[in-house]
């Protein structure tokens, strides 16, 4: 494994893939890439995500939209 893997503030990945923070933040929490949260003062955190992570994850093909509803 690389030490020097690619890390990325929720920021920096949202402006380098033209993505919303918090679309980056929803597939955080939802576990679909990689990423840790780092506490940066007593009360604050910050999300670094791990950019080989959201890479494979943006090569799939993923619907676009809402579901249909099913009845």
């Amino acid at each position: 494994m690389n030490p020097m893997k690619a890390i990325l503030t929720t920021l920096e990945a949202s402006e380098k893939y033209q993505l919303s923070a918090r679309y980056v933040r929803v597939l955080l929490a939802e576990e679909r890439i990689k990423g840790r949260q780092a506490k940066i003062s007593k009360s604050r955190f910050i999300w670094l995500i791990d950019e080989p992570s959201l890479k494979k994850y943006l090569k799939q093909d993923h619907p676009v939209g809402r579901p249909k509803k099913t009845t």
